[in-house]
């Protein structure tokens, strides 16, 4: 298994994004649909199902992380540089749609919704939008491998060896509500 088919990514904060995606998406929610002090954490887990084990592993995570954060800088510089008419409800709802078509099509299956409001492509593009809309600071972390005692015992099974690259719509680590950047993935795998 690849370590790009052996990840996830999802956005854990604001925890009803998903709920707030689905209701964008049939019209009952404007854009923006994220408050501009709401904090926003968004998750890549690599190593979902099995251990990132060895150093060209490892390399080849720190490459699929930073190719992701240069991408996602790039777009948010692209969006920045529109005006914040193109970021209305309209546009965005406008891409989702688009993308929900390319996902009946690839899929060939009835859509989901949940797979919908859960699609890596529309969540970025959330993060990203909201960032811009709001001029936020934004930082990136990557962390591991985790080892047995950087994680908690409930969770080794799912985060022991595993590296994850998380999120936020702050300036830095300094700047968040709580004293380590992961513990709202905890709460997120607790659940």
């Amino acid at each position: 298994m690849t370590v790009t088919t052996d990840s996830q990514m999802n956005i854990i904060l604001p925890e009803n994004i998903s709920t707030r995606i689905e209701e964008f998406m049939m019209g009952n929610e404007n854009f923006p649909f994220i408050k501009s002090d709401e904090l926003m954490c968004i998750l890549y887990l690599y190593g979902k199902k099995n251990k990132i084990i060895g150093n060209d592993e490892v390399r080849k995570v720190i490459d699929l992380a930073d190719r992701t954060i240069t991408q996602m800088t790039r777009d948010i510089e692209v969006y920045k540089n529109r005006t914040k008419a193109l970021m209305d409800s309209e546009f965005t709802r406008n891409r989702y749609i688009k993308r929900e078509l390319q996902i009946v099509v690839e899929n060939e299956v009835k859509l989901v919704k949940e797979k919908l409001s859960n699609d890596p492509f529309i969540l970025a593009d959330c993060f990203i939008q909201h960032i811009c809309y709001y001029d936020q600071e934004y930082f990136f972390h990557i962390y591991g491998p985790l080892a047995e005692n950087e994680v908690i015992k409930e969770l080794q099974n799912v985060l022991e060896g595993r590296m994850v690259m998380i999120g936020y719509n702050r300036k830095n680590e300094q700047s968040l509500p709580f004293y380590h950047p992961l513990i709202p993935l905890y709460i997120y795998l607790k659940k």
